[in-house]
């Protein structure tokens, strides 16, 4: 009778070691997933500010802005124009204040980093930061 309570002792011990350890790599599995995510998300984030800075940079060494944007592959849609690449998008939107001795330029460009809801098959977008631009033309 004794060993008979000391084997089931036994295994009720093991079963809690396997519950804890069954917690504990369910956890484990959670934290190293999150990280994965946030290194995907910093890594286009930082491609998506190489892509503005240099979609800035074009801007300010040309006579026609849009025109520029609209090489550079950007979609005109009600004023806005949109770049949208694999996993961000760019959204510039640009305006001109027109004066007697020039232009000024005001813009602005969006970067969004694009989720995938593969449970709702839909797409949404975060945005990830906003970078202003203005410059000055002179006649």
């Amino acid at each position: 009778m004794r060993k008979r309570n000391r084997s089931d002792l036994m295994l009720v011990e093991i079963l809690i070691g396997v519950f804890f350890f069954m917690l504990s790599l369910t956890v484990l599995v959670q934290v190293f997933a999150k990280s994965r995510n946030l290194t995907v998300k910093a890594e286009v984030e930082t491609k998506a500010l190489a892509q503005a800075q240099n979609v800035i940079e074009s801007i300010y060494n040309t006579e026609d802005p849009l025109k520029n944007l609209q090489e550079m592959g950007f979609l005109n849609s009600h004023g806005v124009w949109v770049q949208d690449l694999q996993s961000y998008s760019l959204m510039a939107t640009m305006e001109n204040v027109p004066a007697e001795a020039g232009t000024l330029w005001r813009g602005e460009i969006k970067a969004f980093y694009n989720l995938r809801d593969l449970e709702k098959d839909r797409q949404e977008a975060e945005m990830l930061f906003s970078l202003p631009c203005v410059w000055y033309r002179g006649v």
